[in-house]
């Protein structure tokens, strides 16, 4: 008898075993299926998503809130002008609910010096989010309770509840668009992804018109609900013992009602001891220029953040006590002197892009560091505009021979001659997952052909080493530049 019932006992540990072993079988490939089908965007979810590989105990100053913090917050500029290691943890249109969710998640890896709270939401009225701002702001979290408690403070029934919860439905609708870049947790862009801080740099500027501020204007409540949650997060800081700042970014679109609203919650800062600043109250000292330094009527551009990035970091290490981090040799903070990088480059690249003057274009080039490699394709031209020659440096071009074609590789103000191989290759070059070459056709960056010769002049493609991608590439005919659509 005791024999049959150590015997059935085996059975069930087995079977215990069995069953345990399937279970975590089907969560992971379940955790994975969530992984793949998941939206991937950087307005929301891939800054939850990154902010989980940042070290441990390395951010200083955390960012939170809406668009407006990161699209006007740069992270480059605080790291760069005050060795401040930031990380803007936002979504689009965020209410104060999903912000305060965030925190609580950010503290149980990082001891942020400060806090800085955006506080658009004060002007958000809505007492639930709408599908897109949902997954944008809860999907990108781990499953935990802050997840649930977050997707529930989002949802106004049960099912919906259930359906953000499992995601199910969403996740089915991606079938048919569903690709590599959702394999791939860099998005295609790795140099970005490894990084990549939180902060969009919006490359594009838009005419605004100055806001007039009305100083007549006097407080209205916020909604009930974003003030529970505004008022919870401003406590959870103090708990924590962590400073807090809030903040309202520049905006061209700022109105009486929002400044009847922004009123109201510096009122309620004020009742708990907390600094807060307007900074549409503020134009003239950040020195922002309405027809140049917006991307659109919300959202300053790669110029306006950082003059706003650069008035902020003022206040903040004037008023906080902030450690400038610029010369750690541990290695820990290595990421954000390349996430600085990697931005400044970016805009680099948007500008020479934007330029249409051949002369400012050459003076563009000629300003190029080393990481950028400058391909030029002589293509059945027999003269050359006086500034492009000086700038190439290339003995005999000006007598060069119709027809005759010659192509160059120019890196750090130093030209080389190409010559082709047995094969008509002039160059080829493997980056990671990219693939650049200069062939009898022209130059071709990841199959693509860039410079595609129907016109005598001068063919420049530009690529960028660092960031892995290609600047620009145009065409020069004499005295003008023929731009070619990328």
């Amino acid at each position: 008898m005791l024999k049959g019932i150590v015997k059935q006992g085996l059975i069930s540990v087995k079977n215990i075993v069995r069953v345990t072993a399937f279970v975590l079988v089907v969560a992971v490939l379940l955790d994975i299926w969530a992984v793949w089908f998941k939206k991937k965007s950087y307005d929301g979810s891939l800054m939850l998503q990154n902010f989980y590989e940042q070290p441990e105990n390395s951010i200083d100053l955390l960012c939170i809130g809406s668009s407006h913090a990161f699209i006007d917050i740069n992270t480059g500029v605080l790291w760069d002008e005050y060795g401040i290691p930031s990380y803007v943890l936002g979504g689009s249109l965020q209410p104060f609910w999903n912000t305060y969710y965030n925190l609580k998640e950010a503290v149980k890896t990082q001891t942020p010096r400060l806090v800085v709270l955006e506080a658009l939401a004060c002007d958000i009225s809505t007492e639930y989010s709408e599908h897109g701002m949902i997954i944008n702001n809860v999907s990108g979290m781990h499953w935990n309770m802050n997840k649930l408690e977050s997707i529930r403070a989002s949802v106004c029934d049960t099912d919906g509840l259930i359906d953000y919860t499992l995601l199910f439905e969403e996740f089915h609708s991606r079938y048919s668009e569903l690709d590599m870049i959702d394999i791939a947790s860099d998005l295609g862009d790795n140099v970005r992804s490894e990084n990549w801080k939180g902060f969009y740099d919006y490359l594009r500027t838009e005419f605004a018109l100055r806001p007039e501020i009305n100083e007549d204007v006097e407080a209205i409540p916020m909604s009930n609900k974003e003030e529970v949650y505004y008022r919870m997060i401003i406590e959870f800081c103090q708990e924590q013992g962590i400073p807090l700042l809030i903040i309202v970014s520049p905006d061209a679109g700022y109105e009486d009602i929002s400044r009847a609203h922004y009123l109201y919650a510096a009122d309620i800062a004020e009742e708990y001891g907390v600094d807060f600043i307007d900074f549409n109250e503020h134009y003239d000292d950040i020195g922002l220029d309405f027809s140049y330094d917006f991307g659109d009527i919300g959202h300053l551009n790669f110029r306006g953040n950082r003059k706003f990035t650069s008035y902020l970091g003022d206040y903040i290490t004037d008023n906080f006590d902030m450690i400038d981090r610029s010369s750690d040799q541990s290695g820990l903070y290595d990421s954000w002197a390349e996430n600085y990088r990697y931005g400044e480059a970016r805009v680099v690249n948007f500008e020479l892009a934007q330029t249409a003057d051949l002369h400012e274009y050459i003076a563009r080039l000629n300003d190029l560091s080393d990481d950028y490699d400058v391909f030029v394709d002589l293509y059945d031209i027999s003269t050359l505009d006086d500034d492009l020659r000086t700038y190439l440096n290339l003995c005999g071009i000006a007598c060069s021979r119709a027809n005759d074609e010659r192509r160059y590789l120019i890196r750090g103000g130093q030209s080389v001659s190409l010559e082709a191989d047995e094969n008509g290759l002039y160059y080829e070059y493997f980056q990671g997952n990219h693939h650049l070459s200069v062939t009898s056709e022209g130059v071709v960056f990841d199959n693509m052909n860039l410079t595609i010769t129907e016109h005598p002049g001068v063919y420049i493609t530009v690529y960028d080493r660092y960031n892995q991608t290609v600047a620009d590439y145009s065409s020069a005919a004499y005295e003008e530049v023929f731009r070619l659509d990328y």
